[in-house]
């Protein structure tokens, strides 16, 4: 059994303005404070590194399929080595590691900003880099997500959980935008403001008290994978769990539509893809921040198969969307429903899974979650063979058929709560 040396019940303030049973307690909690804006620097320097690398690598070889391969990579690091982060996770010192991992990750961004700036950058230059990038991501991803139990406990972790994606998704907005407006000023521009939001989040992790003291299972950390694969398949709902974070290699195919459509079909530069992305975070925001309002009477299950239905229907509006308005709805609504799967499918997983797997539950779902970034490759061959919206038909038809099969055969988890 693992524990933490400093609880979060010990670091509340006593101030009576905060209620501890209100969904707005957990903003009391000053490590938890941090724990936010240290996200929020990392999800917007997510998104402006994944629409800078698409526009260089689409601008320089005017090739979808290259640009899906690039952006996929930090994806085949992660779930090559994801069970590895969630071992480790279970084991080691989780605020070192998060830190150490925020550390290199801003080291591949800046070294990517001054390629560009001294000219000799080549867009294959960017498969190494997004495959470090992506291996810290795989030992960063389950460690984050665990910490944050250890920060707010299993009680808030749904406000939290809430709170902290629709604060995440402000990023979501701004990102995209700032990413635009960066790509247009300079193309190393965009790289240098993403080392620093990548280095501003490994400041504010540092600044974080809580400690997770790991205790040593007594077996070698192939063994505790062993078991938390054994673990997961047992458990009903994490397994169903693990299977609809599968279709996301279907879902993914979407990806690599975006910047083509924005760039050959409406006809939109670096900007305009930019504020067509942040109609996603717009969508994404309104929704988490209702669901942080009514977490406590929201039943997950019934969350999850709502956001499922809607992300697919978002996805066809997009397909056979014929102007920029259309297409923006698209977006804002597929922003909407992956804020429901961010809240239902995390939550659900670690509310369900025990202290001692949490981690290494957390890096399957990273594992299988992240095949989404494959997406980037499936989608690309196909927008160049068959085009975008055959390719969106396929993508939504395999993710309905993976996601349905585990919802329909796992009565629990449509009854969680």
């Amino acid at each position: 059994m693992q524990s933490s040396s400093k609880s979060p019940q010990n670091q509340e303030p006593s101030a009576p303005s905060l209620n501890k049973n209100g969904v707005f307690s957990v903003l009391g909690i000053p490590d938890y404070r941090l724990l936010v804006l240290s996200n929020l620097a990392t999800f917007a320097g997510y998104q402006i590194r994944n629409m800078a690398q698409a526009w260089i690598v689409l601008e320089r070889t005017d090739s979808a399929l290259l640009m899906g391969i690039v952006n996929a990579m930090p994806g085949i690091a992660i779930i090559s080595i994801s069970l590895i982060g969630g071992a480790l996770a279970d084991r080691t010192e989780r605020w070192q590691l998060l830190w150490r991992t925020k550390l290199i990750i801003t080291s591949m961004a800046f070294l990517t900003a001054v390629l560009l700036t001294t000219d000799v950058f080549e867009w294959w230059n960017l498969i190494p880099i997004s495959l470090v990038t992506g291996a810290m991501f795989a030992l960063h991803n389950p460690t984050s997500q665990a910490f944050a139990v250890d920060i707010v406990g299993r009680e808030r972790l749904i406000s939290a959980s809430s709170l902290n994606t629709g604060i995440s998704m402000t990023a979501t907005i701004a990102g995209p935008s700032l990413g635009g407006i960066l790509l247009l000023i300079g193309q190393d521009m965009a790289f240098y403001v993403l080392a620093a939001l990548y280095g501003f989040s490994a400041v504010m992790i540092m600044f974080v008290r809580t400690r997770h003291a790991s205790v040593p299972s007594g077996r070698n950390m192939f063994d505790d994978i062993k078991e938390g694969i054994a673990y997961s398949y047992r458990t009903p709902i994490i397994r169903a769990l693990l299977i609809i974070g599968f279709s996301a290699l279907f879902m993914g195919t979407y990806q690599p539509a975006i910047p083509v459509k924005v760039k050959d079909e409406l006809g939109l530069g670096e900007f305009g893809y930019g504020v067509i992305l942040g109609l996603n975070g717009v969508g994404a925001l309104i929704g988490s921040l209702v669901l942080f309002l009514v977490s406590k009477r929201v039943r997950k299950g019934y969350l999850l198969i709502f956001a499922m239905a809607m992300f697919n229907g978002s996805v066809l509006l997009f397909a056979v969307a014929p102007n920029v308005w259309i297409t923006g709805l698209a977006m804002v609504s597929m922003g909407l429903a992956f804020s429901g799967w961010m809240i239902s499918v995390p939550v659900l997983l670690q509310t369900t899974a025990s202290e001692n797997m949490r981690g290494r539950v957390m890096s399957l779902y990273f594992m299988v979650v992240l095949t989404h970034q494959l997406g980037w490759i499936i989608g690309g061959v196909g927008i160049e063979t068959i085009g975008i919206q055959p390719t969106l038909f396929i993508g939504i038809a395999g993710g309905l058929l993976i996601s349905g099969t585990a919802l329909i055969s796992t009565p629990a988890l449509r009854r969680a709560r």
